[in-house]
Order: C-alpha cells, then structure tokens, then sequence
C-alpha cells in the first residue's frame, strides 16, 4: 500500500529547508499570537473596565472643577496603564524569547552545526586544520 502521507521525514522524503523554515515560522507565529491574544485581551478589559467607571465618575461631578479632577485622574491611570502593558508586552516577547528561532537554524547555515561563537563544529582534517 502507499504511503498517504509521503511528505514526512519518517518516510524517507528529502530535506527541504524552505518547508522546514515555514513549518518552524508558522508554529513560532502561532505561539506569538496566543501569547499576545491573552495579553492584549486583559488589557482591553482592565481599560473597559476602567473606562466604564470614569463614565459613571463623570455623572457625579457637579461643576467644572470636580469634571476637570475627574478627567485628568482619569488620564494618569491611562498613562500608567498603558506603559504597564507596554512593560508587560515587553516581558512577554522576552519570555518567548529570540531562542525561537532556533529550529530555523540549519536553514540559514546550510545544515552544519555551529557553536555559540558561530563556527562551525565540521570535523577538519587530521592535526584540526580546516582543508584549504
């Protein structure tokens, strides 16, 4: 019988960097967009939240001085809060962290192993010299 899935490496089929680097950079974006959707739906509901209360403190003032406290108390928190999601934004993409990329390595240096100073780790020739 055939093989209905011949694209598999377990099945023999030939390396192909380029579907490699996609396959990698599809599940890394995937990863990203989880992160980013839990973390930028919080913040649009603390934000609605906060909103919604500004709006009902609007409805309690009773003169110019008391609408002028209310909006600028109102604008600091939405300083605060937008630079702590900005902090938090930061965190998380360091969280997920360049490390991501590494499955995408082989693709841009021809499949050779490398070592952390990026060179690579190709057996030379006897006495450790690389042939000319």
């Amino acid at each position: 019988m055939q093989d209905s899935n011949p694209g598999h490496a377990e099945h023999g089929r030939p390396a192909n960097p380029l579907l490699d680097f996609a396959t990698g950079l599809a599940e890394m974006q995937l990863k990203y967009w989880q992160a980013y959707q839990v973390e930028g739906a919080a913040f649009v509901a603390k934000r609605t939240r906060a909103d919604l209360e500004f709006l009902r403190a609007l409805g309690h003032c009773a003169d110019a001085q008391a609408l002028s406290d209310c909006y600028w108390s109102w604008l600091a928190d939405v300083r605060k809060d937008y630079a702590e999601e900005m902090a938090r934004l930061i965190a998380t993409t360091s969280a997920l962290g360049i490390s991501q990329f590494a499955p995408m390595g082989s693709v841009f240096t021809g499949g050779k192993p490398k070592t952390s100073n990026g060179l690579d780790q190709t057996p030379h020739a006897p006495g450790g010299r690389a042939p000319l």
